[in-house]
């Protein structure tokens, strides 16, 4: 399995790269005055109005560091009774992917780098990774309600 790791103000994270569709840059988003402070706006991704997320915002209540390893998680998200649907995540230090034997979430998940990696156990592998699901770490509900409009 191919792991997609980055960053949230909280601690490193990784996402199974078969939910990504892609990753950009940072670009400029509108903003939606009712819609909660995790949520960064919408940015036009392929002709489509697709909500930000900001991972930050959402897990910590920090805004994103505008850096130049910030990018912009393009994902397919399930939405109920309308299929996947394009999500757009902000993260920091999105810039590594690798590859492991894992071919599912580890039950707690939660996994140390050294199970991510084949070779030597360096200081820089030995911290822990949350596994990032989707379904799991976004407010659904809320979620769903940015996609109430389309048709």
């Amino acid at each position: 399995m191919l792991l997609l790791l980055f960053e949230i103000y909280n601690g490193r994270y990784a996402l199974d790269v078969n939910q990504i569709i892609e990753i950009v840059p940072l670009v400029k988003f509108k903003k939606i005055p009712t819609a909660p402070g995790y949520v960064a706006g919408l940015m036009n991704y392929r002709g489509t109005g697709t909500p930000v997320i900001d991972l930050n915002q959402l897990m910590d209540s920090v805004p994103f560091e505008d850096a130049l390893s910030t990018r912009i998680i393009i994902v397919n998200y399930p939405v109920r009774n309308k299929g996947d649907k394009p999500l757009a995540l902000i993260a920091n230090n999105v810039t590594e992917t690798v590859r492991t034997r894992l071919t599912k979430p580890p039950p707690a998940g939660v996994l140390m780098d050294k199970s991510l990696y084949d070779g030597e156990i360096t200081p820089e592998t030995s911290e822990m990774i949350q596994w990032f699901d989707i379904k799991k770490m976004l407010p659904e509900n809320e979620i769903t309600l940015l996609f109430e409009d389309e048709e």
